[in-house]
């Protein structure tokens, strides 16, 4: 076993972001299914969510912890940018896409469209048209913010290109993916630099439905 441990399922773009850091480092670790809501789980998580991590005897929880500590403990490539103008826009793309993006692609798209059929209900088509204009936007800001720099925060990788590039492989995946990515050059160039990496090919999920995307 690894000092190392992620707990979570592998569809979920949280844990994927998590592995993604791992992976960029060259960290070692395992990754450990959960039972959602147990009482193990909430020791590890006290809200319920994932992932949880360890390391040796040291727990964390919340994705964006975990990334930070895993980029500041382990030799590797820099995950976040020395420059404090980079290091900045880094910390403004991971929070709107914790605050925004996940929200309307994740939860109000991918999880009705992908996940729901397999709990036995009809994807909440209201509710995905509803996100579809905000998404549309969200997808012309990362558009906009691509041109000129080859990643969110500059030339160089950083934590939140590990926060998009799993929501934006499950939107991909879908029928409306094409609309939404179709003429986004930046984004065309950008996904084509990350589905490239080593990391990216060693954290492609089975498809949500064997487990919880979330």
């Amino acid at each position: 076993m690894a000092d190392v441990k992620v707990y979570g399922f592998p569809q979920s773009t949280y844990v994927r972001t998590a592995r993604l850091a791992l992976e960029e480092k060259g960290v070692s670790y395992d990754l450990l299914p959960i039972d959602p809501g147990s009482e193990d789980h909430l020791k590890l998580h006290p809200h319920g969510k994932m992932p949880a991590f360890s390391h040796d005897d040291f727990y964390l929880y919340e994705t964006s912890a975990i990334a930070r500590y895993v980029d500041e403990t382990f030799d590797g490539p820099q995950l976040q940018p020395i420059d404090v103008r980079e290091r900045g826009l880094m910390n403004q793309w991971a929070s709107a896409i914790m605050d925004y993006y996940y929200p309307d692609m994740i939860k109000a798209f991918i999880l009705e469209r992908v996940l729901a059929p397999t709990r036995g209900r009809e994807p909440d088509e209201e509710r995905i048209a509803e996100a579809m204009p905000r998404i549309e936007r969200q997808v012309e800001i990362v558009e906009e913010g691509l041109s000129g720099r080859d990643f969110l925060a500059g030339n160089s990788l950083s934590l939140a290109d590990l926060f998009l590039a799993p929501i934006f492989f499950y939107v991909g995946l879908q029928p409306e993916g094409e609309k939404l990515f179709g003429g986004k050059s930046n984004i065309g160039g950008w996904k084509q630099r990350i589905s490239a990496r080593p990391s990216f090919q060693a954290t492609i999920p089975p498809m949500p439905g064997q487990q919880a995307a979330e």
